[in-house]
């Protein structure tokens, strides 16, 4: 049996770890592909001074201002097998976070599988013969290329700072109605 492929969109922090698990499994996973919109890791963690547009046109968005610190003790924010430099305070600078997502993407071995500046632009999908269904990935990279892919199955760690597209769904108006029943 083929190795299972993974789409993964996404590489904060959310991102890196499902990357990180698969690339772990390498006799059940190919190795994942990390769509990642802007040209680095962290997600939400990464400090953007800039304004306007990145390069593949959308607008450079950032939850981080320039003092920003945690509000969460570095113990409860690490990843259970990666913890922070024990030397920072609990309540760490944004600074710190980023450098230690920066530090888990290098340790798991996962830049080589991101593919940075890509815009995902459609996921769907794809039942084939027997009934199994796949998914249809499209990007977009800076240069404006496009690129169609087959997965068995898509993370989205996207974050809760972006987003989503809800496609138009007849009848979703009364879905929470028809939920409480």
């Amino acid at each position: 049996m083929q190795n299972l492929r993974v789409a993964v969109i996404g590489a904060g922090a959310a991102g890196l770890c499902a990357a990180r698990h698969i690339l772990a499994r390498p006799d059940t996973f190919a190795p994942p592909v990390v769509y990642e919109l802007t040209e680095h890791v962290g997600g939400t963690w990464f400090y953007e001074e800039r304004t306007g547009s990145y390069d593949n046109g959308l607008p450079i968005h950032s939850s981080m201002y320039r003092n920003l610190r945690t509000n969460l003790p570095k113990e409860v924010m690490m990843f259970p097998d990666f913890p922070f430099d024990s030397q920072l305070p609990s309540f760490l600078p944004h600074q710190e976070v980023q450098r230690y997502l920066e530090r888990y993407c290098q340790s798991h071995r996962i830049t080589p599988h991101i593919r940075f500046s890509t815009v995902v632009k459609e996921v769907s999908p794809v039942t084939e013969e027997g009934g199994v269904m796949t998914w249809e990935v499209t990007s977009r990279d800076k240069s404006g290329s496009q690129n169609t892919e087959a997965f068995h199955s898509v993370f989205v760690c996207s974050g809760h700072y972006s987003d989503p597209y809800i496609p138009c769904i007849t009848g979703i108006e009364r879905f929470k109605e028809l939920a409480n029943m």
